[in-house]
C-alpha cells in the first residue's frame, strides 16, 4: 500500500472544472495541497486536463487551480494532481487544510489561446 506525501483534510466543497470539451460541477472531497478527491457527473478519463475553482466557505472569491490532471476515476469520483497554481493560490490551499483563515487573492480569470492540454505539458 502506497503512503500518502502530504496531510489530507477531509471537506465538503462544491467546485466547478473547465476542461478541452467543456464545464461542469462536482464536490470536492480529501484536499492536500497537491490534489483533491472530487465526484461529479463530468466525464474526465485519467490524462485529462482540467481548470479547477474550489468554492470554501472560508474564503471570499473561489479558489483557482489553473492547471490539474486526472490521475484516477471510479464511478463518479476522480483523483486530481494540481499542477499548476495562480500566484498564492498554494498557501491559500495549505490555509484551507490546516484551518487557518485563507486570505482574499484576487482570482482574475486567466485568459488563454491555449488548450489546457497543450499548456500542461
Amino acid at each position: 500500500m502506497r503512503l500518502r506525501s502530504r496531510p489530507r483534510k477531509y471537506v465538503r466543497y462544491s467546485a466547478s472544472v473547465q476542461t478541452d470539451n467543456g464545464a461542469g460541477d462536482g464536490t470536492l472531497f480529501d484536499l492536500s495541497a497537491t490534489g483533491c478527491r472530487m465526484q461529479s457527473t463530468i466525464p474526465l478519463a485519467p490524462g485529462s486536463y482540467l481548470a479547477l475553482h474550489i468554492e470554501a466557505p472560508e474564503t471570499e472569491s473561489p479558489v483557482a487551480v489553473e492547471v490539474s490532471v486526472v490521475r484516477w476515476h471510479k464511478d463518479n469520483q476522480f483523483g486530481i494532481e494540481f499542477l499548476r497554481y495562480a500566484e498564492g493560490v498554494r498557501e491559500q490551499v495549505s490555509d484551507l487544510i490546516e484551518g487557518r483563515e485563507a486570505p482574499a487573492i484576487s482570482n482574475q480569470p486567466v485568459q488563454t489561446e491555449l488548450a489546457l492540454s497543450a499548456i500542461a505539458g
